[in-house]
Order: C-alpha cells, then sequence, then structure tokens
C-alpha cells in the first residue's frame, strides 16, 4: 500500500527537502533497498512526517548518521534517535532528494497519525492544481467456484471511451463473479500516475461496493494484495482494484451490500455503473451490462465469507503417466512423441518417478503452522498472523541432479506477515556452497534470489509471498569494472566501482573495498550497479591503491587490484 505522494524532481537529485512543520527526528534509515535514505520527523502534536529517497541528509543529521555507521563500517542503518534531541523548525533544510532504495529520482512523502497510522496528504491543507478525472483502462472479470467462492480464474475487459465517460460494453455471466478495475488518476502537468481517492458500484440506486482510501494502519499494508486482484496483479504486473471484499481483508476503507460487492444475482439483465474519484472531486464514470445466465444455479440471499485463497488444481501425482512403444513382450520404450511419429504399438502405463513427492495440508489462520514434508527434510514456519484466511497447499518437491525444485499449489499467493522456509539438502548436496534459492515467476520465466545460501547443508529463507522456488548452482563470480574517483553531491570525494551479479547479486555486507588502505563505508546502489567507497577524510592524490574483494549471494568472489591517478 503506497503510504503516501511521490513527488517527482524532474530526473535530478540534490533539491532541498523542508521539515513541514516544527518537530523532532524521530527515526532515521540508510539502505539500498525500501525506503532508502529516509527520516521520520515527530511533530508536537503527536502526529509524523516521513520523507523517503534522499540522496543524503543535511550536514550535521548526516554527520550523526556517519557516526553511528562508522562503528562498524557498515552501510545501513535504522535507529530511532527521538532522545536525541534533534529538532528542526518549519522550513529548515532537513535532506536533500536523491534515489536511494528505488529509482527513477523522486521524494517520497507521508504522514501519519499519532498512532503511527498513514493518511492521505491531500485531506490536508496541501493544495495540488489536478482538475483531471481519472482513467478507466481495463475490467477484470474474476471468476468463482459457486459452491465455495473460491476464486477460479479471470478475465480482462479492455474500456472504451474518454474525457470522464467509458464503457466496457455488455458481459454474460452464469455463476457468482467479482469484479475490479484498472484505473489511475492523474495530476496537471505531470506524467505521474496515482490510485485513486474512492471507488463506488451501483446498480440503479443500490450501492453495492464503495471503497475510499483515506488512512489506513501500517500493519495492513501488504492487505493491499487483497484490495488488489493477486491473480491478475501477479500474471501482468497491473494493479486491478477489486469491487469486492475478500475475508482477510482488514483494511478500514470499505461499505459494501449483503453481497460484500460480489455480483451473485438472478437470471436477467443488469445495468452497473462503476464511479472513479480523486481527492479533488473529478470524477469518471466506467458503465457496462451484465447479462446472467445462472445454469439453474441459485443465487445467495446473504453473503459473508469470500474466501482470500483458491484451491489446488489437479495434483501432480507420484505416479507420472507416461506413454509407452512396445518392443517385444519384454521390453518396453518411454516415449513422448505422437502416435504418428512412432511407427511402434503403443501402450499407456504408469510409472513411478521416486525423485516427485506430493504432500498437502490445510493451514489455519490466527495459530503457528508449520508445513512440513513426510520425512521433514523440508518445512516451512508459518507465524500466527502470516495467513489471510484459510489454506490448503500442496507442494511437490522434484529433484534432478544439482536442481531441487519445490512447487506450490496454488501458486503466487499474498501473505501478511513473513514465513520462514527451511530445507535439508541431501548428503550430495550438503558440501556444496554455491548453492542458492531461488522465487520463480513461471509467468516471466524468471528467478529471482531469496538471499538465502547453503549454510552447514540447510538453506533457509524469509518468504514474503507463497511462490514456487528452486535450489540451484551458482558458479560464477562477480563481474568487476574499473574504478573512478567522483564527488557525491555532499562535495565529499568517493570511489565508483562498477558491479554486477545476475545470479545471486552482489553480497555488499560481506564485500571489501579499501582505499591506500583505509577503509571505508561501502554503499551500494543495486539499480546503477555501483558500489561506493565512502569516506569523509579520504583526499584524492597522484596515485591510488585501491583492493577489492566483491562477493556474491553464493559466496563466489572477485578479487582485484587497482592503481587509478
Amino acid at each position: 500500500m503506497h503510504a503516501g505522494l511521490d513527488i517527482r524532481t524532474w530526473g535530478q537529485e540534490g533539491y532541498q527537502v523542508y521539515a513541514t512543520r516544527d518537530g523532532v527526528i524521530y527515526r532515521i534509515g540508510m539502505s539500498p533497498f525500501g525506503y532508502g535514505n529516509v527520516i521520520y520527523m515527530k511533530h508536537y502534536d503527536g502526529s509524523y512526517s516521513v520523507y523517503a529517497h534522499l540522496n543524503r541528509f543535511e550536514p550535521k543529521l548526516q554527520a550523526f548518521a556517519d557516526s553511528l555507521r562508522f562503528i562498524n563500517y557498515t552501510a545501513d542503518l535504522d535507529e530511532i534517535i527521538l532522545e536525541e534531541g534533534i529538532a528542526y523548525k518549519q522550513g529548515e533544510v532537513i535532506g536533500y532528494t536523491g534515489s536511494t532504495g528505488i529509482g527513477p529520482p523522486h521524494l517520497h512523502f507521508e504522514l501519519r497519525t499519532p498512532e503511527f497510522k498513514p493518511f492521505n496528504p491531500l485531506l490536508t491543507n496541501l493544495n495540488v492544481h489536478d482538475n483531471i478525472p481519472p482513467i478507466f483502462r481495463q475490467l477484470g472479470i474474476e471468476y468463482l467456484d459457486y459452491e465455495s467462492l473460491r476464486f477460479k480464474n479471470y478475465r480482462i475487459v479492455n474500456g472504451t471511451g474518454s474525457s470522464n465517460r467509458y464503457n466496457f460494453g455488455e458481459i454474460t455471466i452464469n455463476g457468482p463473479v467479482g469484479l475490479s478495475v484498472n484505473v489511475h488518476d492523474r495530476a496537471n502537468n505531470t506524467p505521474n500516475v496515482y490510485a485513486v481517492h474512492s471507488l463506488t458500484m451501483i446498480h440503479h440506486a443500490d450501492t453495492l461496493f464503495h471503497s475510499q482510501a483515506d488512512y489506513f494502519p501500517s500493519v495492513h499494508a501488504n492487505h493491499m494484495f487483497l484490495d488488489r486482484s493477486y491473480p491478475i496483479l501477479a500474471q501482468t504486473r497491473r494493479g486491478f482494484q477489486r469491487l469486492y471484499k475478500v475475508h482477510g481483508n482488514k483494511l478500514p476503507m470499505y461499505q459494501t451490500n449483503s453481497s460484500l460487492g460480489l455480483i451473485d444475482f438472478e437470471d436477467g439483465t443488469y445495468p452497473i455503473r462503476i464511479i472513479a474519484a480523486d481527492a479533488n472531486g473529478n470524477r469518471s464514470i466506467a458503465n457496462l451490462t451484465i447479462h446472467v445466465k445462472r445454469n439453474a444455479q441459485t443465487p445467495r440471499e446473504q453473503i459473508t465469507y469470500i474466501p482470500t485463497y483458491p484451491e489446488p488444481n489437479s495434483p501432480l501425482s507420484q505416479a507420472m503417466r507416461w506413454n509407452t512403444i512396445k518392443l517385444d513382450e519384454n521390453r518396453m520404450l518411454l516415449v513422448s512423441s505422437d502416435e504418428d511419429v512412432v511407427p511402434f504399438i503403443r501402450d499407456e502405463r504408469f510409472y513411478k518417478n521416486d525423485s516427485i513427492h506430493s504432500f498437502e495440508k490445510v493451514l489455519a489462520p490466527g495459530k503457528r503452522t508449520i508445513f512440513k514434508s513426510p520425512d521433514n527434510s523440508m518445512w516451512i514456519e508459518f507465524p500466527e498472523n502470516s495467513l489471510h484466511d484459510t489454506l490448503r497447499l500442496r507442494m511437490d518437491i522434484v529433484k534432478t541432479g544439482n536442481t531441487i525444485q519445490f512447487n506450490f499449489d496454488p501458486d503466487r499467493l499474498p501473505l501478511s506477515e513473513r514465513i520462514q522456509f527451511n530445507y535439508m539438502l541431501p548428503e550430495y548436496l550438503a558440501s556444496n556452497p554455491r548453492l542458492g534459492l531461488y522465487s520463480v515467476d513461471r509467468y516471466r520465466d524468471r528467478h529471482f534470489y531469496l538471499n538465502a545460501a547453503n549454510n552447514r547443508g540447510v538453506i533457509r529463507a524469509s518468504m514474503r509471498e507463497i511462490s514456487s522456488l528452486i535450489i540451484k548452482e551458482d558458479n560464477t563470480p562477480p563481474w568487476v569494472g574499473r574504478p573512478r574517483i567522483e564527488r557525491n553531491l555532499a562535495g565529499n570525494h568517493v570511489v565508483v566501482l562498477p558491479v554486477r551479479d545476475r545470479e545471486t547479486g552482489i553480497n555488499y555486507r560481506e564485500s571489501t573495498f579499501t582505499v591506500n588502505g583505509m577503509r571505508g563505508i561501502i554503499e551500494y546502489d543495486p539499480e546503477k550497479n555501483f558500489l561506493i567507497f565512502y569516506n569523509p577524510s579520504f583526499r584524492p592524490g597522484a596515485s591510488h591503491r585501491i583492493e577489492t574483494e566483491i562477493l556474491d549471494g553464493a559466496g563466489n568472489r572477485t578479487v582485484r587490484l587497482f592503481t587509478i591517478q
């Protein structure tokens, strides 16, 4: 859930950032990920403001942050410093815009209540010039199982229209469906796109669904993946906002009818209006017509529970079905060719594959649960509040040489809190230090390293979603380019070292990088693929000896020695 406003800086870094009100610095953070370099300021009424993705802090605050980092020469920092009493008046400079954590350059700005709940900054006296109504792009139709109301599949319909009038045409359904919309807003004189402030779905005079994004508890930030259609998001990377409410969604922004916004009507034709509005009152309306043909199914009078998670599909059996050809009475040959290709008598039999192990379990929310394999080699710890809803989960473990796959069914599921994956490697892999654990994105045929390597025969990883996994080798050391001396935006001389590792990524915390024998803080920019040597004491001279040992996530290393002028 995006907790504030992104303020563009025209692709530049280094603009001054001012304190919006009098206050004391509550917390500071520095990281190459997430909010990057961030300031949390506490104001005298107990509320907070947040300024993220900064290039750096103002000089005195930066010097204080550096004094903490140089204790252990650690680039990362996350400290609550309220007792230090570092105060600023409204309008005083507290930092400078940047692109740390995530680019491109911009300022992420938030306001939070005394209870630390983010609320919409556009509900304050902040004025943004905006007379542009929201824009509807697409409609998502999420088909649900008639008996269980669990998600089955979806279809996307493109909209037509412009200005503030759109149409999604006519749709025929034969069972319960949930609708979702790909809709966004703009402000004047900016290319940025934003989520809308409110969504309303109406049939005649009946309001079926209404949501309004005024605030949310930060502990429920991951519930955004229930506000959006997670199946569509996982496959298309587009955020379709749901017009119905699933059970696990705890966000405080909804009003629904007795069907929780679900379309579960009797046979007939129903005109539907969807209204999107921004915080300045600009509105757009999208129309569609739904034809219901239920095939003798009876609609429910009231719906009190729409499950968050789908059911598993058909199991991948340990007994795999193979086509065979009969060579003679005693010999069979496994084949995958079509019948018209193989000039032999075809026979179909079952063959057990010992490298595939399947198992499943029903997991309940609200209590700590362990999901484990029958041989106890793999176990996943689900904390008490990690699941949004009851989940029947199946896993297939497939071993092929030095590669082990963990296939979840259902796959790509959102979580409220992270879960812990653990796997004891088989003996023949236990001493292999080059193994890494990756999340599998089947829709894009990509693997994403989960910062988990072989540690004494066990691989462990924290997972923020349920997604299929693969353990595989990474034997390629990082690529290291030639360093150069630059000045950062504060005027300090730094040494920039190009680095890249496409498999398990750069382990910047364990890498070493000295200049003329001098230690420094090793900062990392994962988007620009730079390591940055930072020490305010460093001054350029005629010649510099630079020693580097760069590690990746699997422990591969590249050692380089440079002399630069």
